[in-house]
């Protein structure tokens, strides 16, 4: 199914923008990165918004979805970003890796009849998802976690999966609304505005922040082309599946540190992403 090669594409893109944000977050803290990204991203989508002239014509339903959109893929973020600072990759991983379930779950509640060979290739990929981030660096971060604090992790893990989950079923609403690249627009200052209450870095700071490093552009380029894609995927049948597409984020991940930082990928991790790579295919089939 294309949904799923969609979904697969935009893994790949947030792949490549996390190579680029070790040097944004030294520099601003994770979450005042991610508000420049965003403001960034809306940037180089105005040409081509503009140039559709599509947004002209959305009416306020479309805009509320679009809008909302970028809420859950701020508030997601939020809590993705608090619970990484409280528990290692190798716990926060797991916890977070099943949320495109989440998505077919919806898509079943709403029509989608899944046979079996899709159940089992979804079952595989979510398999294969919590494999490799569960032993994601785990030689060097398996202490880290104080167990007092893990239920402020399993609830960030909660609000940041079903915050994600929504982002992906609103996006590919918006786009059928108003079109993919004007949903992403749009959410990109919703999201913007969400993040404000959790900036590491305050405003003034960021106004002194006069020469922004290269790899900003690179980021939001890779970040808006990943989001118009999954939100792409909402005019296509089985949209929902883009959603398990998006589960080979941490193995591609794991494979380009590998490649261009040298990381080594654990043993049992290439058991993951045989996994992942096994369940995507299943789904990628006509």
């Amino acid at each position: 199914m294309f949904a799923v090669l969609l979904g697969l594409a935009a893994a790949t893109c947030w792949s490549i923008h996390d190579l680029f944000t070790g040097r944004m977050t030294r520099l601003l803290g994770p979450v005042a990165s991610a508000f420049v990204v965003m403001l960034v991203g809306a940037a180089l989508l105005l040409p081509i918004v503009l140039w559709r002239g599509a947004l002209w014509q959305a009416d306020g339903a479309a805009l509320r979805l679009s809008l909302a959109l970028g809420v859950a893929y701020a508030l997601g973020m939020a809590a993705l970003f608090r619970a990484f600072h409280l528990a290692p990759v190798s716990v926060v991983g797991p916890l977070t890796a099943g949320y495109p379930a989440l998505v077919v779950m919806w898509g079943v509640a709403h029509g989608l009849v899944p046979s079996a060979l899709q159940w089992a290739a979804v079952a595989l990929t979510i398999a294969g998802a919590i494999i490799v981030g569960r032993l994601a660096h785990q030689e060097d971060e398996g202490a880290t976690l104080d167990p007092a604090k893990m239920p402020e992790v399993a609830l960030a893990c909660l609000i940041a999966s079903v915050s994600f989950a929504a982002a992906v079923v609103l996006g590919q609403k918006a786009a059928v609304a108003m079109g993919e690249f004007e949903a992403t627009f749009i959410s990109r200052f919703s999201a913007a505005l969400c993040l404000l209450p959790f900036l590491e870095t305050g405003i003034a700071e960021l106004r002194r922040v006069t020469r922004l490093p290269p790899g900003v552009f690179i980021m939001a380029a890779f970040d808006v082309a990943a989001l118009t894609m999954v939100n792409a995927a909402g005019h296509l049948p089985g949209k929902e599946y883009a959603a398990m597409g998006i589960s080979a984020y941490g193995a591609i991940a794991v494979l380009l540190a590998m490649v261009f930082l040298g990381e080594r990928v654990a043993r049992g991790q290439w058991l993951g992403i045989a996994m992942i790579v096994a369940g995507v295919t299943a789904l990628a089939m006509p």
